[in-house]
């Protein structure tokens, strides 16, 4: 990567860094959040059938929304690579 030019290596750093906060802060969140999911699950277990099936439903609609956000940070990631790389690929091209 010593071709790279330095401010490229620098936005790389400093993007890199803010991934790396952003997921510790996830981590210890995780942990919160198994111990509610643990809670949620006794819970459930003495409720009747009608309010179990509402609370599944629930979760399942919290999974799915949880699912559609990490794909959407994921796609703003692949966005911001190609900011990054392709001016430096076609230094030409410019937005």
């Amino acid at each position: 990567m010593s071709d790279w030019p330095d401010w490229f290596l620098e936005a790389l750093r400093h993007r890199f860094y803010q991934y790396e906060l952003a997921s510790e802060q996830q981590a210890s969140c995780s942990t919160g959040e198994k111990n509610l999911f643990t809670q949620m699950d006794q819970f459930k277990m003495n409720q009747n059938k009608d309010i179990q099936q509402l609370l599944s439903e629930w979760e399942e609609a919290i999974g799915y929304q949880l699912s559609q956000d990490k794909q959407s940070i994921y796609m703003e990631g692949v966005k911001d690579g190609i900011r990054l790389i392709l001016p430096v690929i076609q230094p030409t091209v410019t937005r």
